[in-house]
């Protein structure tokens, strides 16, 4: 394993992949991170190693991303979602195609490393940087998994790790024309009338949820400088949602 330099610029990297396959959440995260790398290397190309909605919801958007990957069904990685099984034919065949892609550079943004880290080293990168709990495969660059750690620091931390320093600290995504046709049809008269705030109180493991009752009062403290409210979440969310609006 080829011991590196932590935080030193790194020569000759031409192509970047990066493991996030989760949620919208998950990836505005790491978009900080994301800017950090594309600012540090900006002749790469960037692959996000993700899910089928990245692809579709990053096509023509601004952003650090220059192509998405989706990963397969894989345990520990991107569970199976119903009706889905895990393929080792599939599995192997996208591997085969990530090896080809001759990567310069893997990053594992998907965790403590005890699934992902095995995953990353199957892509046959000629270096490989990632987070690391005292049960996970080591990678050429490791960061220690901290469970109590803000996630935007915790994935600038790892791009500091290979040279690529902060240049923002808030998450932010690029709107297109898509998103405001989507934004009036959903909002109809409450578009463009005056400041608007959303609440997501949802989160796809319940343990990292915070309390509805904290959201309330974030929309009382909004609603009480002005702004109009709303309050949006998933079919599965509409408990926690209806409870948040109470």
């Amino acid at each position: 394993m080829a011991v590196l330099e932590a935080g030193s610029p790194l020569p000759r990297i031409g192509k970047i992949a990066v493991l996030r396959a989760n949620a919208l959440g998950d990836y505005l995260l790491a978009v900080p991170a994301l800017l950090a790398l594309r600012a540090a290397y900006p002749a790469a190309e960037i692959v996000l190693l993700g899910m089928d909605w990245h692809a579709s919801f990053l096509d023509g958007r601004q952003g650090p991303v220059d192509r998405v990957v989706p990963v397969p069904p894989s345990r520990g990685v991107r569970e199976p979602a119903d009706g889905q099984v895990e393929d080792p034919a599939a599995l192997a065949a996208f591997f085969g195609r990530m090896r080809a892609e001759r990567f310069d550079l893997a990053l594992q943004m998907h965790g403590g490393g005890r699934w992902s880290n095995p995953f990353l080293r199957r892509l046959g990168a000629r270096r490989t940087a990632g987070f690391r709990t005292p049960d996970a495969e080591p990678l050429d660059l490791t960061v220690p998994y901290a469970f109590y750690q803000p996630e935007v620091l915790r994935f600038l931390e790892l791009a500091a790790l290979v040279g690529a320093q902060p240049v923002v600290l808030e998450p932010h995504i690029a709107l297109t024309g898509r998103d405001d046709a989507e934004g009036d049809a959903v909002l109809g008269p409450l578009a463009g009338a005056g400041p608007l705030a959303a609440l997501h109180p949802g989160a796809t493991d319940g343990r990292r949820r915070w309390p509805p009752e904290h959201f309330a009062a974030v929309g009382d403290g909004l609603a009480g400088a002005g702004a109009r409210v709303l309050v949006t979440g998933s079919e599965v969310e509409r408990r926690v949602v209806d409870e948040v609006v109470r």
